[in-house]
């Protein structure tokens, strides 16, 4: 078979298949902030998404079966990256936060495609609602959950539009095929996106989730909760059980053994992990340490040293968990995905802790 025809049957092989793909595909998430930093720089200078000029002075050519196949394998992976749990819906949320700003380059929203969560095959319905998993992402350390839930009963649709108090999940549990659960790091209230449709967020983080494999959701209650954030009511008694399959993902991980002074007292760091969410410390204090959980942690005390010269106090929202030996465990959720490979070193407490070499 000769080039031409070759090339031409190639061509309504592609074409075809792009079309059942496309047809049977959903809408691909809008371009990241990188992407569109990526297509500023090649329309101020086109040539610089082609190949360098050879000795000739004339550029190599690239024949048109490979560049139409390339552009098929980018469309269809970009089709792909829209479904449930492909980490599109968190990577609009947070493209779209205050904090987008604050962080600027050291953020990489495009990494959470890679860290979507595969969940079950469908929502789950009962008394009147329809309650699924919109979307997952695990880095290693945390997963985050966004919960959506849609009111298919009139009368608690009704109910829920005349009174101006705030909806939220009962407690919410990730339980591992192998045993033991995991309850939620932080959660967020329903925040209704369209008439009798609600999204909540929850976070889980323990590094013991790297090895949690399939994992069952159990959400147990619907909940109001007045005006004030007081004792909520239940509208509707759960469970709602939905799934999720996390893959196993490394962390960055750190055993320093330094010591650091925190309200007059020398605490030793004994781990740090590091993922693109989340930050875990370990620290062990002297015993009867007179610290209290304000002392030990504050955002204050932790700056991130970029390798372009930059600093970054990350925020976000931390837990302190004290023991009675005088042992600590620090989490941190920050507010935007992080760019490990621009990080130079961790700042803790005025002790610098390198991550590269």
């Amino acid at each position: 078979m000769d080039g031409p025809v070759f090339d031409a049957m190639l061509k309504n092989a592609l074409e075809e298949a792009l079309r059942q793909d496309i047809e049977e595909a959903p809408a691909p998430p809008p371009p990241s902030r990188r992407q569109r930093k990526r297509m500023r720089r090649l329309l101020a200078d086109p040539g610089s998404a082609w190949a360098p000029e050879t000795e000739t002075g004339r550029r190599p050519r690239t024949p048109a079966r490979w560049l139409a196949a390339a552009v098929i394998a980018a469309l269809l992976t970009g089709a792909a990256a829209a479904g449930l749990g492909s980490g599109g819906w968190f990577r609009q949320v947070y493209e779209e936060s205050y904090w987008a700003r604050e962080y600027g380059d050291a953020a990489d929203t495009d990494q959470l495609l890679g860290m979507g969560v595969e969940t079950g095959a469908g929502p789950v319905e009962a008394d009147g609602l329809r309650i699924e998993v919109l979307d997952a992402v695990f880095d290693g350390q945390i997963a985050l959950f966004a919960i959506r839930v849609t009111v298919l009963d009139p009368e608690l649709l009704e109910q829920l539009q005349a009174e101006h108090s705030l909806l939220g999940l009962g407690l919410t549990t990730v339980f591992p095929e192998g045993g033991g659960a995991f309850g939620e790091f932080s959660s967020s209230p329903l925040e209704e996106e369209a008439e009798g449709q609600y999204t909540s967020q929850f976070s889980i983080l323990s590094e013991s989730l790297s090895s949690a494999g399939l994992c069952r959701i159990e959400i147990q209650d619907l909940v109001f909760f007045p005006p004030e954030r007081g004792i909520g009511k239940i509208l509707r008694k759960g469970p709602w059980t939905l799934t999720a399959s996390l893959r196993p993902t490394e962390a960055l991980r750190l055993e320093p053994g330094r010591v650091c002074e925190i309200g007059g007292e020398e605490w030793t760091l004994e781990s740090l992990t590091l993922t693109p969410l989340a930050l875990h410390l370990t620290m062990q204090g002297p015993e009867g340490s007179r610290s209290t959980s304000k002392d030990r942690f504050e955002s204050r005390n932790l700056t991130f040293h970029m390798k372009n010269g930059d600093s970054l106090t990350p925020g976000g929202t931390s837990r302190s968990i004290p023991d009675l030996d005088a042992s600590l465990q620090i989490d941190t959720l920050f507010p935007m995905p992080l760019d490990l490979d621009q990080i130079e070193s961790i700042e803790l407490y005025g002790q610098n802790f390198p991550l590269t070499e």
